[in-house]
């Protein structure tokens, strides 16, 4: 390795740098030339930046003195002077990008290898980072848990982002790159191709020896978030803050000053959190750069005239999950053009925006984080006008709706391409088969034999609101017949009243209290007493009938049964380990007096594995079978006898079903007739049936 010295040697003074003289003087060199930037300068100053604009090499974008005369003038003011340090430091920190970035670096980001023209997202990366802070100011929460009442000092820890808006943006972003599109939304300003928020860029990438300036025809004051834009404009949009208030929470942390403040957000599990600078997508990366929120805010009178026309007077007692559909629905991820909206925009939830932008909004505006369109009307959730669309506005079924949105069902439910009947319950019946919502901790629980509230699991929970969900719409519960829950359950109906497994086991039958059929995709049923699935696991319900004894034991013989402990509950519970492996089946049990039989003539086997050869021979595999005379037929047992290139070939039986009326032919060429009076018996996911023969294996 060697040193390569070019241009002189160890014995001579090197030269040094000088900027050439095509390239201009410094950034503020070429300001003070200008004449007519001396403001922007005694701002500079004022903000102590002088020194960093001297000895880095920045992107600077300024507005004339013009500009900033009328900015004062609107404000107030007559000077700089009449600015605080502060103030000056986050007005003038809002004209500065660090690096000397060309305006095709600002658009590809090219500066950092991130993106061309032709790359994946083009021109797409159009929020810049500035290090503007907004101001501080002070709220009272009236929901959070821990600062009800309290007087907080807000403000943010993040930085606020600009829309840096042109042409190639607007092509890549597929809306009208002309600026009809951008002057909808900025109605004060210009198109010029060229935007840095709302202030038209005057001209353009003026090189200077430390960076590029740009000069702006106004001052842009300094954005707000939206929920500080919706908090200071309370004339219009004071009934959708109040709506979104609770769901806010609030940070302690201690800023530069050593103050004591809180940082708002709202819970993003719920609502988006349009009190972030950052936007849609929080950690300052690419997805930052990409995406702003737009919001569609109804007015009040548009509001009250909703409310009123719902028989609604304390809109923010409503159910939260009511509330969330309500906001949710008119946010949305993405930066919203006119052109965009009239071509239909969807939703949170998936519903095309039903606006005409001429007729519909009133005004617009933009935040750091979002587009703020006004309505003169509310966008009412699709799921509203679909089967549950009543409930939404009872608050006696928040807990229902609550769960059907926490297990992911609202899709199920509201979709228009297939039809479901839902039996919802009141709040006052979810605590009286011990299941609520925990709204301290945000959680879905259940009380135990020990009395003790415990989570649910996840799968467990969405299994127990499947329970109240039928994928079909059920027209006539008069006569008698059997109903499929989507939790894999059965209901029995007869008479107008509704048996679950639970209920039977209660003797607790359900009666329709009011049937409410929807244009859309089904029926809505009130109850008086919820549908209830099983007490027991299948293995239990054999267990404890004193008439399948012996039939159980064949099971313990055969090491299928299987005892444990509930990690949560602590209870033990008992369960037929293969039966998990199918999600629903039909049980053919013999009889006590069955078995003694067999075993007599000799029927019944004594290895583990002949055991469960003959325990398998009297299960259907996934399906389940009433004697409702509905299915006849071949079916398959859960007895392997052959595995073939095509798959494994199972033991058959052949049904003969007739209302009330079931016949089983065996392999053998057996006959059992099934009891009307012993089958049906509803089971997790299943049914069993008491036979007084054993099923003979082929």
């Amino acid at each position: 390795m060697f040193l390569a010295v070019v241009g002189f040697s160890c014995s001579e003074t090197p030269e040094i740098y000088t900027h050439p003289a095509w390239l201009g003087g410094t950034s503020i060199e070429t300001l003070e030339k200008e004449g007519n930037c001396t403001i922007f300068l005694e701002l500079m100053e004022k903000a102590e930046y002088r020194i960093p604009i001297e000895k880095q090499l920045f992107a600077l974008f300024v507005p004339r003195d013009s500009a900033f005369v009328e900015y004062f003038k609107s404000i107030g003011i007559n000077s700089v002077d009449d600015l605080s340090d502060e103030d000056a430091f986050r007005l003038f920190t809002m004209y500065v990008l660090p690096n000397p970035l060309s305006r095709y670096q600002l658009i590809y980001e090219n500066a950092w290898e991130e993106e061309s023209p032709e790359g994946e997202y083009g021109a797409l990366f159009f929020r810049k980072k500035t290090r503007s802070i907004m101001p501080a100011y002070y709220e009272t929460p009236l929901y959070d848990p821990v600062y009800a009442g309290e007087n907080l000092l807000i403000q943010s820890n993040q930085p606020i982002w600009i829309p840096f808006i042109t042409t190639e943006f607007m092509e890549d972003y597929f809306v009208t790159p002309d600026g009809s599109d951008y002057e909808f939304l900025c109605r004060n300003s210009k198109w010029s191709g060229t935007q840095w928020h709302d202030a038209k860029v005057t001209d353009a990438e003026v090189r200077t020896a430390t960076g590029f300036i740009y000069f702006l025809d106004k001052v842009v004051v300094q954005p707000p978030t939206a929920d500080i834009y919706l908090k200071n404009n309370p004339e219009k949009y004071s009934v959708f803050y109040d709506m979104i208030q609770p769901f806010a929470r609030y940070t302690r942390w201690v800023n530069p000053k050593g103050e004591v403040v809180y940082e708002k957000s709202y819970n993003s599990k719920k609502i988006y959190n349009i009190a972030s600078p950052e936007g849609p997508n929080i950690g300052g990366g690419h997805a930052t750069k990409l995406d702003m929120f737009t919001l569609f805010m109804p007015s009040n009178q548009a509001w009250n005239d909703y409310f009123a026309s719902k028989n609604i007077t304390d809109y923010v007692n409503l159910s939260e999950i009511t509330l969330i559909y309500l906001i949710q629905s008119h946010i949305s991820q993405k930066l919203g053009f006119k052109s965009k909206i009239d071509q239909g925009m969807g939703s949170t939830f998936g519903d095309i925006l039903n606006i005409d932008t001429e007729k519909d909004i009133t005004d617009s505006y933009l935040c750091n984080n979002a587009a703020v369109y006004d309505l003169n009307k509310v966008l009412e959730p699709f799921i509203f006008s679909t089967v549950t669309g009543p409930i939404f506005l009872n608050e006696d079924y928040s807990t229902f709706l609550l769960s059907l949105y926490l297990a992911g069902k609202m899709n199920m439910i509201s979709s228009p391409e297939f039809d479901v009947s839902v039996f919802p319950i009141t709040n006052d019946q979810f605590e009286e088969i011990g299941v609520r919502y925990n709204e301290a901790d945000d959680l879905m629980q259940f009380l135990t034999s020990q009395e003790k509230w415990v989570e649910f699991d996840y799968e467990e929970f969405v299994k127990f609101i499947d329970g109240f969900i039928v994928k079909d719409k059920v027209t006539d519960i008069s006569g008698e017949g059997y109903i499929e829950l989507v939790s894999g359950e059965f209901v029995y109906y007869l008479n107008n009243k509704l048996y679950a497994a639970g209920n039977i086991e209660d003797a607790d039958p359900v009666a329709i209290t009011e049937t409410i059929e929807n244009e859309v995709n089904g029926m809505l049923f009130y109850v008086d007493t919820p549908l209830k699935a099983s007490n027991y696991t299948t293995a239990e319900r054999i267990m404890q009938d004193p008439d399948l004894q012996e039939f159980y034991n064949l099971f313990v013989r055969a090491g299928m049964v299987r005892t444990t402990e509930d990690p949560k509950t602590f209870d033990m519970v008992t369960r037929i380990s293969f039966l998990q492996a199918d999600n629903n089946w039909t049980i053919f049990a013999p009889t006590n007096d069955a078995m003694i039989e067999a075993r007599n003539n000799g029927l019944l086997p004594n290895s583990p594995d002949e055991i469960k050869a003959f325990i398998y021979n009297h299960i259907i595999k996934a399906n389940v079978i009433f004697d409702d005379g509905k299915k006849s037929g071949s079916f398959n047992t859960n007895h392997p006898i052959q595995i073939t290139k095509e798959g494994t070939v199972y033991s058959q039986i052949e049904i003969q079903n007739s209302v009330h009326n079931m016949v089983i032919t065996d392999a053998s060429g057996q006959t059992i007739n099934v009891p009307h009076d012993q089958a049906n018996i509803l089971v997790e996911a299943g049914v069993i049936h008491k036979i007084s023969k054993v099923i003979l294996l082929p």
